[in-house]
Formats: structure tokens, sequence, C-alpha cells
């Protein structure tokens, strides 16, 4: 929605896509996990109420498009205790990939299907 002029403009957030290849015979239990991340990282305040796509790739990676909460976000998810002990246990899930890596992403806009908005 386009802000009307002399109005002022909402506090900007950012998006953040994030990768990743599940470890073997993770990927079920990788994709169960993002639905709790979110909810937790919402119920903490680090990101917002929008739909957070998840999506799975044809060699079974994912990519989960979230909106951060502020400009501090980010840093205060960094050191809240609750949140690390989440990304901990998805470090036994899956190896963190940039989002280039992801099988498709080699052409203008790719395409890829969606499994789940958390």
């Amino acid at each position: 929605m386009l802000t009307p002029p002399g109005k002022d403009l909402p506090m900007p957030t950012e998006l953040a896509l994030s990768a990743y290849r599940p470890l073997p015979g993770k990927a079920e239990e990788l994709q169960a996990f993002f639905a709790e991340e979110l909810a937790t990282l919402r119920r903490r305040g680090h990101v917002t109420g929008r739909p957070a796509p998840v999506i799975r790739t044809a060699a079974a990676e994912f990519l989960v498009v979230l909106e951060w909460a502020s400009d501090h976000a980010v840093g205060d998810a960094h050191e809240d205790r609750e949140i690390l002990a989440l990304w901990e246990r998805k470090a036994q899930l899956a190896e963190y990939i940039s989002p280039s890596e992801l099988a498709g992403s080699d052409v203008p806009f790719a395409r890829w299907t969606i499994v789940a908005d958390v």
C-alpha cells in the first residue's frame, strides 16, 4: 500500500531470505521445525506477524522468507537465549546455505513450491 503524500511512513522493516539444505533424513523434521521457530520468534517480538512462506526446491532444499520486526530485531534475536537454543537445534537438522545455492536459483524469476505459510 502506498503512503499518501504528507503522511508519515511506517517504520521500515527488512525481509530475510534463509536457505537450508537438510541433513540426510532430516527434511520432514526441518520443515516441521520452521513453524515452531517462527512462532517463537514472533512471541519474543523479533519478527512480524506477516505469514512466512516456506519454499521447497526440487532438490529438497528450503527457503524461508520472514520479516524482522525492527532494525534491531536481528541483533536482539542473536542475544536471546531461547532463540539461540532453537538455532542450535536447527543446526542439527540442516546446513545453512546462501539463497543463490538453491536448486533453480540460477535463472531470472526463479520459481519454487510453497509448502507452508507459517
